[in-house]
């Protein structure tokens, strides 16, 4: 099962971490009226859980300049390989170099745009953060302090370390697919998700002249789908659900996939 031993593989060095968040001045507490994403964006607990680190690193390699509230890079990041599709700020998020699976050039990022041919973070699941730290602030990668302070390089680190989960046995990938006991994931939509996606899956997704819906989203790229429901969505209302565990979490996305692929529709 993934859920097995997924956590406490953080363990080792989850002390070491806390540590370096305790008081971080990027992440400070203050008497500041909160908006309502302040705690998971710019904020950090005083006591961080290993799921909560791991989840913050998983929102920022997928938008890390919108989770520190910093403007983007304006440029094309030097390493992003000339023909590929991108330009500009996007080639600076992890994801786009390396996919929503993790797998780079060898997973759903090579099906979508082939000239990318970057490897994938997977090799390094289990590999000491602070090993991953430095190559994130290597040359090629480029993320100098100024862009990524201390404290975010080491919830990333630990996000590539102990929680890119790898579901390839969950996700049928010729067919976009999500295998798993949609039973039960239907008990956890209809009584968690449905408070914000509403039960057909229609609602807060995407933006509104787009029309989209849980299951189209699920359909079209469903390792994105489960990213964003393990590490939670900047800039929306959507919490980290990692701490259900990554088995729960693919029967809901299996689930969810059944539903109408079209708010009001089919």
């Amino acid at each position: 099962m993934f859920a097995s031993g997924f956590f406490a593989r953080g363990l080792a060095v989850l002390t070491t971490v806390m540590i370096a968040f305790a008081g971080a001045p990027a992440m400070a507490q203050d008497d500041t009226p909160k908006g309502f994403y302040q705690s998971s964006v710019d904020d950090a607990p005083n006591n961080p859980s290993t799921a909560w680190m791991i989840a913050y690193g998983g929102r920022l390699y997928d938008l890390w300049w919108g989770v520190l509230l910093n403007d983007p890079p304006k440029t094309t990041h030097p390493a992003y390989p000339a023909d590929g599709l991108l330009r500009g700020s996007e080639t600076w998020r992890c994801v786009s170099c390396h996919g929503w699976d993790y797998k780079g050039r060898d997973g759903e990022l090579g099906k979508r745009d082939a000239k990318i041919g970057i490897k994938g973070i997977d090799g390094m699941a289990g590999m000491a953060p602070a090993k991953i730290e430095a190559v994130i602030r290597n040359d090629i990668h480029g993320y100098s302090e100024p862009l990524l302070p201390d404290n975010a390089v080491k919830a990333l680190a630990l996000f590539v370390s102990k929680g890119a989960l790898d579901a390839k046995d969950r996700i049928a990938a010729e067919k976009n697919y999500v295998r798993g006991n949609a039973e039960r994931g239907r008990a956890v939509f209809q009584n968690v998700c449905a408070m914000c996606h509403d039960f057909d899956g229609g609602a807060w997704i995407g933006e509104e002249e787009e029309q989209l819906s849980l299951a189209r989203v699920i359909k079209t790229n469903p390792w994105r789908a489960l990213h964003k429901v393990m590490n939670g969505q900047t800039f929306a209302d959507m919490p980290a659900m990692r701490v259900f565990g990554p088995d729960v979490l693919l029967d809901v996305l299996s689930y969810a996939q059944t539903l109408p692929t079209r708010p009001g529709g089919n």
